[in-house]
């Protein structure tokens, strides 16, 4: 009995939450109604964590860049000789 009592008290609250942060959101031009949507992604992460990671992982793929820039004809391609330390630019022709 007592179990149930604490889960409808939770389940209230939360909802009062959810309700609050609403409101406030729409009312204010402020991002404040952000925090109800991360406990909610949270409560998501921990009952389904393959898809928290494979949405993880897709987002990271998103925002990866290049590491080296792809070849362009119109600059030149340095030599890099790690033995010496140098680094030869070929002039343009």
């Amino acid at each position: 009995m007592v179990l149930v009592l604490v889960a409808v008290a939770v389940l209230l609250a939360g909802g009062a939450l959810v309700v609050w942060a609403g409101t406030r959101m729409i009312n204010t031009a402020a991002d404040s109604g952000a925090g109800a949507g991360v406990a909610f992604g949270a409560a998501f992460e921990a009952f389904d964590p393959a898809r928290a990671r494979a949405d993880e992982d897709l987002e990271s793929r998103r925002q990866m860049g290049e590491v080296l820039p792809t070849p362009d004809p119109e600059h030149p391609v340095w030599n890099v000789d790690l033995q010496r330390n140098q680094v030869r630019i070929p002039r343009p022709r």
